[in-house]
């Protein structure tokens, strides 16, 4: 029986140590199971279950935490099957069926996003746009949808939140009239462009319209016909409007309005209410503290100028780690030296008559009967000397314009208390407060977007020096403190050392016989002297380090287009694309002509306002120089990337300044060069330079002739934070001729690049 106790003891042992090794090795499943069967074969062996338990506990964070990864890499089956490892040894784990829950979130996505990348590549633009709107909502860190939400961006141009208007063949429009009747307008319109106009019962049949505008996009050109007219529409789909008469009750029965939900991050919810209120003359906004969301009722062109706004304002705060040193050197030199003769003696005679002592005894005293004290003289040899210091390095993180606070020492207690008269008897009431004796140091940092960081400093160095201790047997403490307070500004990595708080003490005393110590030299065997001097000084040094810099919005958050006080637009009535597209000219004259007509234009004489069957052919447009950006559409944080500017269709330019713009905080200019174009004794000369100030790379070239197509410079640069969309833009870009007449070129699209962690 022994020995299969033995036995059994020795296979269990056995069991615990390969469960272990096994879970060491990664084989939670296995290793787990063997230190169950160790567990169940000696239950009472409080080691067993221990392991057990933590082990357990450490597999579980391990699965979730390699699941985590993987799902962030985008390796969902990776990540599901380490998921499903870990809920086979915990079943209810919760972390990891939202881990599961996420993934299917994670392909459902993945598929929408593949299903707007082929809309995109068939054009349907708004369609990937929905689509995209829809992932985004769920996961605004989307990579894939931002990137492909940039393309969009890039494609469309500037961006109208209202529903596009398509005219048949894209055509664009020229109308020439003079006081014709608006319906008519719009009557020539709707034949020529295929769009649908549908008026509003109040719409007045009288409104005259003058206008003349040559190759324009037709929503620009009702959108001017509607301004002076004093009237409003309802982009009903993209061949059909509604038109009606601009007035708050219209308004309020035809205009669109959305409901938008922000989830803020950073902000004070009330705060960007506040905002909304004061810059959209927002009206209808509800703030949810719990869930630090702002949800918002109001035009669509509105909750676009929102989005923007808050993502100029709705970003982390900065932090700074602060790497403190604080040193307190202290000096003491004692010095004792000399011969300690007693102060006083004491004599005593001695009764002799009995006690107590009468005065016929002093009579009869002589050496034997007189007591005196006892006399012992001692010689001083001592000399010391100390240095001590006192260091303490604390590492602080703190938030902007947040107070943090240290303290190096003890809290000291403070003893009082109080006698009470209560229903005639007396009572004791006892207090204990605390002081801080030590090291106290308090930092309030605040971080500027050039990188510095101004720091108010509070230090406060305090010391006991004594204890006082009351008849009452209160106890109180005598404490010496030495404090600075300051402001700096210091740069990121900058090391600050603030020192002279010195306290410098020096006593000398001196106890000798009067009379004999006094002789120079040969007194100082009739005294002794002591010396004590103690010197100290703190030395603080402050150095901080940038954690997480204040990030700049996009440029096209900060800066974008309202509209007017009575009516917002999200872009300018002449900021559409017009590329591409075709032209049709109508024209039309409804009293005296003051512009020569046209061949097949309509003179407000003939029966057919349309014009139909007119010869609209235009002559071919003159070729002018079209710039371009070239560049990638993603990179990583980290990574150098080029930036090119192509000219097309150049005819001997003779000098050309350029400026080209970004966002310094998510990018940084390396270096640049010029391009093909540049002649061979300009490269030097035509280098890009960023000294314009942040954000800008400068380009310029003179006295050279520079035509056909090729590259004008190439910037490099390389990027510095993630950012779901930033945009490279030509600022400026100016062309003479070898006369100094200006040479018009087209400006090119911003290129929109996607910056990923």
């Amino acid at each position: 029986m022994l020995a299969a106790a033995l036995a059994a003891g020795c296979a269990t042992d056995r069991l615990h140590k390969e469960g272990l090794q096994a879970i060491e090795a990664g084989q939670y499943e296995e290793g787990l199971q063997k230190l169950e069967k160790a567990v169940a074969a000696d239950p009472a062996n409080l080691t067993y279950r221990l392991d057990l338990q933590g082990r357990r506990e450490q597999a579980i964070q391990v699965l979730l935490g390699e699941g985590d990864r993987a799902r962030a890499a985008g390796r969902l089956d990776d990540a599901q099957a380490t998921y499903q490892r870990a809920l086979v040894i915990d079943a209810g784990n919760a972390r990891a069926q939202a881990g599961l829950a996420a993934i299917k979130t994670d392909k459902r996505h993945a598929e929408v996003v593949a299903a707007a990348k082929r809309d995109i590549d068939q054009g349907n633009l708004d369609q990937a746009e929905t689509r995209l709107r829809e992932v985004l909502a769920e996961n605004p860190g989307s990579a894939a949808a931002n990137s492909l939400r940039a393309q969009i961006d890039a494609a469309r141009g500037p961006r109208s939140v209202t529903p596009h208007l398509k005219s048949s063949e894209n055509r664009l429009v020229t109308l020439q009239f003079r006081d014709a009747a608006t319906k008519m307008v719009f009557e020539v319109l709707a034949r020529q462009t295929g769009i649908n106009f549908i008026f509003d019962k109040d719409v007045k049949s009288d409104g005259k319209t003058t206008i003349f505008v040559q190759n324009v996009p037709v929503e620009q050109a009702i959108g001017l016909i509607l301004g002076q007219n004093a009237l409003g529409q309802q982009v009903l789909s993209q061949n059909m409007v509604l038109i009606y008469p601009n007035t708050p009750a219209k308004q309020k029965e035809y205009q669109s309005q959305i409901v938008r939900t922000f989830y803020l991050s950073n902000s004070d919810p009330k705060r960007i209410m506040e905002m909304l209120k004061t810059m959209l003359d927002a009206k209808t906004l509800f703030v949810d503290d719990r869930a630090g969301a702002v949800v918002m009722r109001d035009t669509p062109e509105a909750v676009r100028m929102a989005e923007r706004l808050i993502a100029s304002i709705d970003v982390p705060e900065a932090e700074v780690m602060l790497e403190v040193e604080v040193l307190e050197l202290t000096r003491t030199r004692l010095e004792q030296l000399g011969i300690n003769y007693p102060s006083q003696v004491t004599m005593r005679p001695t009764p002799l008559a009995g006690d107590p002592l009468v005065l016929a005894d002093l009579k009869d005293q002589d050496e034997t009967t007189i007591q005196i004290s006892p006399i012992s003289v001692t010689v001083d040899l001592r000399k010391e000397v100390s240095t001590s210091n006192l260091l303490a390095s604390p590492r602080i993180r703190a938030r902007n314009h947040e107070k943090a606070k240290i303290l190096i020492g003890q809290r000291v207690p403070v003893i009082t208390s109080s006698t009470i008269v209560l229903n005639g008897g007396n009572g004791t009431n006892t207090n204990v407060q605390y002081v801080d004796v030590g090291l106290t140091l308090e930092v309030q940092p605040d971080i500027y977007l050039d990188g510095d960081v101004a720091i108010k400093v509070n230090l406060e160095v305090s010391n006991i020096i004594r204890a006082i201790e009351s008849e009452g047997g209160t106890l109180a403490y005598q404490i010496g403190t030495r404090n600075a307070s300051t402001l700096l500004r210091l740069k990121d990595g900058e090391t600050q050392v603030l020192a002279g708080l010195i306290q410098d003490t020096d006593r000398r005393t001196s106890n000798r016989i009067p009379g004999l110590g006094d002789i120079p030299i040969v007194g100082r065997l009739f005294g002794t002297r002591n010396d004590d001097a103690e010197k100290s000084e703190i030395v603080l040094s402050i150095t901080p380090r940038i954690i997480r810099a204040q990030s700049r919005p996009s440029s096209d958050n900060i800066e974008f287009y309202y509209g007017t006080d009575a009516n917002q637009r999200a872009v300018p009535l002449g900021a559409g694309s017009v590329a591409g597209a075709a032209s049709v000219r109508v024209a039309s004259s409804t009293s005296p002509a003051t512009v020569a007509p046209q061949a097949g234009a309509y003179d407000g004489n003939t029966d057919d306002p349309t014009n139909e069957g007119a010869d609209t052919t235009q002559p071919e447009p003159v070729t002018r120089p079209t710039l371009r950006l070239d560049g990638p559409g993603q990179i990583a944080v980290g990574q150098d990337f080029e930036v090119t500017l192509q000219l097309d269709n150049a005819q001997s330019i003779a000098a050309i300044k350029s400026v080209l713009r970004f966002d310094p905080s998510v990018l940084q200019f390396t270096s640049g060069a010029a391009g093909s174009l540049v002649p061979g004794d300009q490269q030097q000369a035509g280098e890009p330079r960023a000294d314009t100030g942040p954000g800008r790379v400068r380009f310029e070239i003179g006295g050279t002739s520079v035509s056909g197509n090729g590259a004008l410079f190439t910037a490099r640069f390389k990027a510095l934070q993630p950012r779901p969309q930033t945009m490279v833009t030509i600022q400026q870009f100016t062309a003479t001729d070898a006369s100094g007449e200006l040479i018009g070129a087209m400006a090119p699209r911003p290129l929109v690049v996607v910056v990923t962690p």
